[in-house]
């Protein structure tokens, strides 16, 4: 079996058509037919189901597919990583950042970063957290920060930055605003507007909080949009929730304010990757910048600077 042999039976099987996969590859149709019929005779299986003139992938051929996706998506890391300088030359890193609570990491990757390496190309995907997570563990995204679940994934480096405690938002105007701490029976009754359903930590946490002491929430509307939740809340519409690694600009608008909950409700934030998981060079320099800007910026240092990937 030959590596160029997957190659033309995962074009085959994408486009449907061994023309057309033919000329995705530069090569002739019948280059394409005898290298899938000398794949199948090796085999001993047929791969696509040819009746009625179908492409169609049979068992056979479905799991040749799962396999051969694999291999060629590591093919392309050798490639890319192979091929890599010490001035990481021509490098990507992908990125993912939750665009509510780590909203506050932008401007230090993609601003002091980015101007501070302008031969790594990073590329930020603004992912919600148990996406980003999710991702990192399929090997989609390189890197992430998220917020560390209650129960840390085995699958996961994490590198430890910073604490908060989330705190509810309110209209300046609404009655809870007065009070230097808010219970969450203060919130049973209260309309709440929520980050889009079943995407956010704040929306996972607060439905075990509420549920682990028997009390009733409304969450009355879900938006895509977190800068309209500030905008209604400031016109006391509903009230809502926000982290201190909320984008400054949207926690400081007028109208606003912010209140703890009576029992501190505290996360904590870092950088995540896949354990036992090859990092580009470009990657770890990113992460190695990350802690030197923690380590000069904030009184409470990396907890795991020690533990970053060295090279």
């Amino acid at each position: 079996m030959e590596l160029r042999q997957l190659e033309y039976f995962e074009a085959v099987q994408r486009n449907k058509n061994f023309t057309h996969a033919a000329a995705e590859l530069h090569v002739t149709q019948p280059t394409v037919t005898t290298a899938i019929k000398n794949l199948e005779k090796e085999l001993g299986v047929s791969l696509f189901d040819r009746e009625g003139g179908g492409m169609e992938l049979t068992p056979a051929g479905e799991e040749l597919l799962i396999r051969t996706q694999i291999i060629l998506k590591n093919v392309k890391k050798i490639y890319d990583r192979v091929g890599e300088e010490n001035s990481y030359r021509k490098q990507e890193v992908t990125i993912g950042i939750p665009p509510i609570s780590c909203a506050r990491m932008y401007p230090l990757v993609m601003g002091n970063f980015a101007h501070s390496h302008p031969n790594i190309d990073v590329q930020v995907q603004d992912c919600c957290n148990h996406i980003n997570i999710t991702r990192i563990l399929q090997d989609d995204l390189e890197i992430g920060f998220i917020i560390l679940p209650d129960v840390p994934n085995p699958g996961l480096e994490f590198l430890p930055l910073e604490k908060g405690n989330l705190m509810v938002l309110l209209s300046e105007d609404h009655p809870l605003a007065k009070k230097e701490a808010i219970s969450f029976q203060d919130l049973a009754h209260e309309d709440i507007l929520m980050y889009e359903k079943g995407t956010s930590y704040v929306e996972v946490r607060l439905e075990r909080e509420f549920a682990a002491r028997n009390i009733t929430w409304n969450i009355q509307h879900y938006f895509s949009n977190f800068s309209t939740i500030y905008d209604l809340v400031s016109q006391n519409f509903g009230i809502s929730f926000t982290m201190p690694t909320t984008s400054p600009i949207l926690s400081e608008l007028p109208g606003l304010v912010t209140v703890p909950f009576e029992e501190p409700m505290e996360y904590e934030i870092g950088l995540a990757w896949g354990k036992n998981k090859y990092l580009s060079s470009g990657c770890r320099e990113l992460i190695r910048f990350i802690c030197s800007y923690y380590e000069k910026n904030y009184e409470e240092k990396p907890a795991s600077v020690i533990r970053a990937p060295k090279g």
